[in-house]
């Protein structure tokens, strides 16, 4: 187990993006406790079934959560690699980028993960997907930048985000592998992380080859 808790590596400008979409998902989970939001919240079989809504809950169950722990992890997360990748592909394209992650998540995990909604309609909640592709970027575009990282025995290192990134997509791999239809929608990590790498890589190569 291993826990990033900052990354040495100074923001290009200020992530007003990246702080909005936490504040978003902060207000959403609070009011998934007011209200029944259930309506929101990807399902395979509403999707499937072209039922009204299943289109909007491929961006609505992104800031949906199952409980304070997913949400605090996944902040943590989109906080210290999204400034950066925002600050990189400029407020716009970021949210662009952000929610296109979210949305190849879901459809890899009804595609691709054939536990997905075998055993109900499948369910699918919260932000992970869109960070994977967030970490993706990251991982290409800032490969040397330190995340000091706190691991098993209370030891903090400074690892280098491509280490670190790699590390945890392996991860994503094994445990899909090693337990699959835990309840955990590894292969939507996983999806969200390769639309990532490719959006991102895109993104890279037109504007290195834009004429100046």
């Amino acid at each position: 187990m291993f826990i990033p808790l900052k990354d040495m590596n100074p923001n290009l400008r200020r992530p007003i993006v990246t702080y909005g979409l936490i504040s978003l998902n902060v207000c959403f989970f609070l009011l998934q406790h007011l209200f029944h939001l259930d309506g929101l919240v990807f399902s395979k079989a509403a999707f499937i079934g072209h039922e009204p809504l299943s289109l909007i809950t491929l961006i609505s169950y992104q800031f949906l959560h199952g409980g304070w722990a997913h949400l605090a992890f996944n902040m943590l997360f989109l906080y210290i690699f999204g400034d950066n990748i925002e600050g990189s592909l400029g407020p716009r394209f970021f949210l662009l980028f952000y929610l296109s992650c979210g949305i190849g998540s879901a459809l890899s995990e009804v595609y691709l993960d054939p536990y997905f909604g075998v055993h109900g309609p499948g369910l699918l909640i919260g932000a992970s997907g869109s960070i994977s592709g967030i970490m993706a970027a990251y991982a290409l575009r800032y490969p040397r930048a330190k995340i000091l990282t706190w691991t098993l025995f209370f030891l903090f290192l400074e690892i280098p985000a491509a280490w670190f990134i790699g590390i945890w997509i392996v991860s994503q791999f094994i445990f899909e592998f090693m337990s699959p239809g835990d309840g955990t929608a590894y292969i939507a990590h996983i999806g969200g992380f390769i639309i990532g790498l490719m959006m991102y890589s895109l993104y890279h190569k037109y504007q290195i080859s834009r004429p100046i």
